[in-house]
């Protein structure tokens, strides 16, 4: 008897998101995504991240192999130093960092979040989908799951992943009790470069 193919829908289309449905696609598991935002024009904030060489493997096994070459060439040279100030810029700690070129795996790699999501979006058209603002699920022991969406439009799937960032609205749905805890720490990054005049 064979077993029904298994279908997962996420709710969140960023970096992790999207980087599990790329992986589930390379898998050939069925998929779908759906983002609150109206478009992928709406993505664009962000920051610079730095992905380590753990999330760097990450992206290589799951992303196709030119899609994976196109994100290495879309990062910046790694990082050589970190220094850490405290409010008055004084410095408390400075971390020199081995020196690995961009195309090894054991090198971090600086992108732009917008950069990320535009190519962890390439080639999942027909999985994404925008203008899906999740409100609630329903489901049953044993059976599928159902996603329902502000617009009235409902999903069914075996499996609902929250990607839908620190505020996730599924956590909050499946665990109540699990809040964020400020911490009141806070952090500023940013980055420069040495300049020979």
């Amino acid at each position: 008897m064979s077993r029904k193919p298994l279908k997962l829908l996420i709710i969140g289309a960023g970096t992790g998101g999207l980087c599990l449905a790329q992986g589930l696609k390379r898998a050939s598991i069925t998929v779908e995504v759906f983002e609150r935002d109206a478009s992928a024009k709406q993505q664009r904030q962000g920051y610079r991240l730095s992905i380590s060489a753990t999330g760097g493997k990450a992206l290589k096994a799951c992303l196709p192999e030119a899609l994976f070459d196109k994100l290495t060439r879309s990062t910046a040279q790694p990082s050589t130093a970190i220094t850490f100030l405290d409010h008055r810029l004084n410095r408390l700690l400075a971390i020199d960092l081995p020196h690995h070129d961009r195309d090894s795996l054991e090198a971090e790699r600086p992108v732009g979040r917008a950069a990320l999501l535009r190519i962890l979006l390439e080639g999942l058209d027909d999985i994404v989908h925008f203008g899906k603002k999740f409100v609630a699920f329903d489901d049953a022991p044993g059976g599928p799951v159902a996603a329902r969406f502000e617009d009235g439009s409902w999903a069914v799937g075996d499996v609902l992943v929250g990607a839908d960032g620190a505020s996730s609205h599924v956590r909050s749905l499946l665990l109540p009790d699990a809040r964020r805890e400020d911490t009141g720490l806070v952090g500023i990054g940013g980055s420069s470069e040495a300049s020979s005049h």
